[in-house]
């Protein structure tokens, strides 16, 4: 039985039995791990505040291969990002960008740069005030490295490049955007403005530590919110439970 060592981050935590914890982990080397930390209810010294939400560690556990979980031996925290915890509007968004994760990642499946995004975010989310187009650059960031990246710089269909002042819709199916003409026969595509693909699309490509340097108009939040809330749908076929808690809390 191996033992593994990695940095991690708590991405949802279930009570099991009378003493044990079933935790999913975000890490750096493995993608997404769940595993059981045994006697974590009973014993409050062994993992301290190690197995709360969002908390960054590095993750000590043993992986049998034939188990479906593997067995935490310990963590030592690195961050727990204690200003989330104090504003109800930054609990909303962190939960909603870890469940985003958890829904949109396979396990086992290793991806470093969605790791290093989620834990850059989290702090962004600690030192800075809760503004939504963290969640929407993060949204659109995440289904760019998860092989999922819209569509953003021309009609999908005809491959033309679309001229302002023309009507542009986005798609969920076909995965992006598609031009008057080619968007006939479709019902209920969302409309969005060409400044909103233009920032979207930055959002993309810009690098993660200038990502700050956005400023997103109420226009391009309002329609970017939603087709990133379609095309997330689309492929997690379900609405998140966070994003019910962000619409609750009025955001």
């Amino acid at each position: 039985m191996p033992q593994c060592k990695t940095w991690a981050i708590v991405i949802k935590t279930l009570d099991f039995g009378e003493s044990d914890r079933i935790v999913a982990f975000y890490t750096s080397d493995f993608g997404k791990v769940k595993g059981i930390a045994k006697g974590a209810k009973r014993s409050r010294r062994r993992f301290s505040n190690a197995l709360e939400p969002f908390t960054l560690s590095r993750l000590i556990f043993f992986d049998k291969k034939e188990a479906g979980l593997v067995r935490i031996e310990g963590c030592d925290i690195v961050n727990t990002f204690p200003a989330i915890r104090e504003d109800i509007r930054k609990i909303a968004f962190g939960c909603y960008l870890v469940e985003l994760v958890d829904e949109m990642t396979a396990e086992r499946e290793a991806n470093p740069d969605l790791f290093n995004m989620l834990k850059a975010f989290l702090s962004l989310l600690s030192d800075d005030e809760a503004k939504a187009q963290i969640l929407r650059i993060f949204e659109i960031r995440s289904l760019s490295l998860l092989g999922y990246r819209p569509g953003l710089d021309r009609c999908l269909r005809c491959n033309e490049t679309l001229e302002h002042g023309e009507p542009i819709h986005f798609s969920a199916q076909q995965g992006g955007l598609l031009c008057q003409r080619c968007s006939r026969g479709y019902y209920d595509l969302p409309t969005i403005s060409p400044g909103t693909a233009k920032i979207l699309q930055a959002a993309m490509e810009m690098d993660l530590s200038k990502i700050h340097r956005l400023k997103f108009s109420k226009q391009a939040l309002s329609e970017s919110d939603t087709i990133l809330s379609k095309f997330i749908h689309y492929h997690v076929n379900k609405e998140l439970k966070s994003k019910k808690f962000l619409r609750d809390l009025g955001m």
